[in-house]
């Protein structure tokens, strides 16, 4: 699709246009079959019997053609708000794990900044300072 094509804001997707046709010749079928077994309830004539069925047919279309419309456009809409809370939960997660990293080099830093100044305090008093550097993290290659 280019940029510049438009689409009607009414449409339905290409992919649920056969499932669309179905659900909206289900309805109107329904409908006739139910609107047919009224009127020979009712006792009326063939040519009369039609005649009801073609008028309440039309209005059935109308009907059944909105329907189809807000029950594809529905499915869509639902599938496009959980693409976007996927996508935010993604972006959440991905700042989280940045923000995560940049806590533990943080804490990472404030370890050797302690152990260094208990090295420069014990070697200012002349003391041996025998203290071992802080451990690298397990995961110091996933920090960088």
């Amino acid at each position: 699709m280019q940029k510049d094509d438009r689409v009607s804001i009414l449409s339905i997707r290409r992919i649920w246009i056969d499932l669309a046709l179905t659900v909206f010749s289900i309805q109107v079928i329904v409908f006739a079959v139910l609107v047919i077994r009224h009127e020979a309830a009712k006792g009326n004539g063939p040519m009369e019997t039609a005649q009801v069925v073609v008028v309440q047919l039309a209005a059935a279309m109308a009907v059944a053609a909105g329907t189809t419309f807000i029950l594809f456009q529905g499915v869509d809409f639902i599938m496009f708000l959980t693409q976007l809370y996927k996508e935010r939960l993604e972006r959440k997660i991905q700042a989280a794990k940045v923000e995560g990293k940049a806590e533990g080099k943080v804490e990472e830093r404030e370890l050797w900044i302690e152990w260094n100044n208990r090295r420069l305090e014990a070697e200012g008093k002349g003391e041996t300072f025998n203290e071992s550097p802080p451990a690298k993290p397990k995961d110091s290659a996933k920090l960088q």
